[in-house]
């Protein structure tokens, strides 16, 4: 091989390697990616294992116990005399379709608050704030959040017990906080094939990693061995004139 094939070997080889070299950088970081991804996917999973939701407890003689217990919702937990409040001790109620505040009952049909003509409610004699909770008070899971996260708390008004944090809710006789295990099933299932297509994943790119050190280990041994070539060349090369 010439000096100029050579060299023109040595700069394809150079150029080869450096390509080489970029893809593996590449892989590196789509497998620090998987990485996260197998990271954020335990979190969720472990997440989904250990959530706690609120049950209260429902007057029901048809049980031994007297009572059976459902999800809290804002209808059951006002049937037991509990209503929500904000962080700024107001009260929040629902609206009917005409914009008027529906009064909460409990399961005797009594009114838990009264209006009076400023617009206050009043509960156990003592006045407070209304705003519209209509779109928090909806859904189960939204006022369980909002407990259950500090955003909201729970005032009896049928007793002296005053507002309710989550944190008493645990020792409270009427509301308890249990482990939510509903979506355990689903959350195993979906880890389990989330888990499967990383693991998928990074096996393809540990091969293509393997592939790639393979030819770069031949590109860097033919280099070499060009690189000698083209010193033995030169060498040569000033061989020749040296002797002239």
């Amino acid at each position: 091989m010439g000096l100029s094939s050579s060299q023109a070997r040595l700069l394809m080889l150079t150029s080869r390697i450096s390509d080489i070299e970029y893809q593996e950088v590449m892989i590196s970081q789509r497998q620090q990616q998987l990485a996260m991804d197998s990271e954020k996917a335990a979190q969720k999973y472990n997440e989904a294992m250990n959530n706690y939701k609120l049950q209260v407890k429902v007057t029901d003689e048809n049980y031994a116990k007297g009572y059976r217990t459902e999800d809290l919702t804002y209808e059951n937990m006002t049937s037991m005399g509990y209503l929500a409040m904000s962080s700024n001790n107001q009260i929040y109620l629902k609206k009917d379709d005409d914009g008027n505040w529906i009064i909460p009952k409990d399961l005797d049909g009594n009114d838990l608050i009264s209006i009076d003509e400023s617009g206050k409610a009043t509960i156990n004699d003592k006045k407070y704030e209304i705003i519209d909770g209509t779109k928090y008070l909806e859904k189960s899971e939204v006022i369980q959040n909002l407990i259950l996260n500090g955003q909201m708390n729970i005032i009896n008004t049928k007793g002296e017990k005053g507002p309710l944090s989550v944190d008493s809710i645990m020792s409270d006789t009427e509301i308890e906080s249990v482990l939510d295990t509903s979506d355990d099933a689903e959350a195993q299932s979906e880890y389990e094939y989330e888990t499967a297509c990383i693991s998928r994943k990074q096996s393809q790119l540990d091969l293509e990693l393997d592939q790639l050190e393979t030819q770069h280990t031949a590109l860097l041994k033919e280099l070499e061995s060009v690189d000698k070539l083209i010193d033995n060349n030169v060498d040569r090369t000033f061989d020749i004139f040296s002797d002239g």
